[in-house]
């Protein structure tokens, strides 16, 4: 074998090795990304669940109330909303959920960190909006994120890979009939 023959060889066996460690990191990265797909499924099922959960509830706590007219300005006030004095720690109506953290467990047994907030809401400009007043509309937002290091849910900025929440906001409106 000649020199040109070694070289070629030699040449062969780079391309092939740099093939195979390429193939590898292509297989190492799908597997990632196989799994950030899973936990971020896995977590929309959870804020699912949990959108279903809280449809069960009344619309405010003069919902609950027979002898009271349910008028806007009975609802509860938009800086009173969350757990009443009243419920003893028990949840009875829509807004009871706001600022609730929630360590919940999904079917994989990664636990996930859930959190609600609940708002006022308006239509304006086409678009639902924040209302500082009293409406017949509720928004409520769930946030999902894991509680791992390194995070199991994550985004990348810039190159570099960080903790990701999952957020959903869904509108609860109070309807009545005369």
């Amino acid at each position: 074998m000649n020199t040109g023959q070694t070289f070629l060889t030699i040449g062969a066996m780079v391309l092939l090795t740099m093939a195979i460690f390429n193939f590898n990191k292509i297989v190492v990265n799908y597997d990632s990304t196989l799994d950030q797909n899973r936990y971020r499924l896995e977590a929309m099922s959870l804020m699912t669940s949990y959108i279903e959960i809280c449809n069960q509830y009344f619309y405010d706590e003069v919902s609950t109330d027979t002898s009271v007219e349910k008028t806007v300005a009975n609802f509860t006030a938009p800086g009173n909303l969350g757990m009443d004095v009243n419920d003893g720690g028990v949840i009875d109506d829509f807004d009871d959920f706001h600022n609730q953290a929630i360590a919940d467990t999904g079917g994989s047994g990664i636990v996930y960190n859930v959190s609600f907030n609940v708002q006022y809401a308006k239509i304006q400009n086409s678009q639902i909006v924040a209302s500082a007043v009293r409406e017949y509309s509720k928004r409520m937002t769930i946030s999902v994120t894991d509680s791992y290091n390194p995070p199991l849910i994550t985004k990348m900025t810039g190159a570099v890979s960080v903790r990701d929440t999952i957020r959903i906001s869904f509108v609860y409106s109070y309807w009545f009939y005369n």
